[in-house]
């Protein structure tokens, strides 16, 4: 097991408590262990990893970005804008300027309702810094499903679940006349 050298907690701390199993920086050996051997045995299992980690960048495209290509942009076909019409995982900055109307003491209540009607992202929890006072400090936690009376800082980022494309237009009234049922 591996943790991190600035790690405060006291000795004899069961793993699940400390800070760097919270914050996500814990590394068991045996879990490189397993990814091996699967991959070993399993040439998708290492495509599967890499897409997890990579958010799906291949071999191919690794190489054409390591020798200097850039990424072209192409017509926005009717199938492409099918496969953009999704949401994704995020983090949304509170300093952004888009939620610059929000006040310095607002909850996350507040913040939750305003970007959902606004901009159709649903807020689904908090990475806040360990040490808000400490500007030095990078530490930072996850808050899952906070409750709204809980007050926001301007440090913390929120996890999200938000459009695909961020240049389409967030119209509420065409999401309200979406159904939702399963065919």
């Amino acid at each position: 097991m591996f943790l991190d050298q600035d790690d405060d907690d006291e000795p004899g701390t069961e793993l699940y408590l400390t800070q760097p199993f919270a914050c996500g920086t814990a590394f068991a050996i045996s879990v490189l262990d397993s990814l091996m051997s699967t991959s070993y045995f399993n040439e998708s299992a290492l495509t599967l990893i890499r897409n997890l980690v990579t958010g799906g960048a291949t071999p191919e495209l690794e190489l054409i970005l390591a020798e200097g290509s850039g990424l072209v942009g192409s017509s926005a076909t009717e199938t492409l804008l099918k496969n953009r019409d999704r949401c994704r995982a995020g983090q949304c900055c509170l300093s952004s300027e888009r939620f610059s109307k929000l006040k310095e003491n607002s909850t996350y209540g507040e913040f939750f309702s305003m970007a959902i009607s606004e901009f159709g992202i649903l807020c689904i929890g908090i990475y806040r810094l360990f040490s808000v006072s400490d500007e030095k400090s990078d530490k930072r936690y996850v808050i899952t499903n906070p409750p709204p009376d809980l007050p926001i800082f301007k440090s913390d980022r929120i996890f999200v679940l938000e459009p695909f494309d961020r240049g389409l237009e967030y119209d509420p009234v065409y999401v309200k006349s979406v159904s939702l049922r399963c065919p």
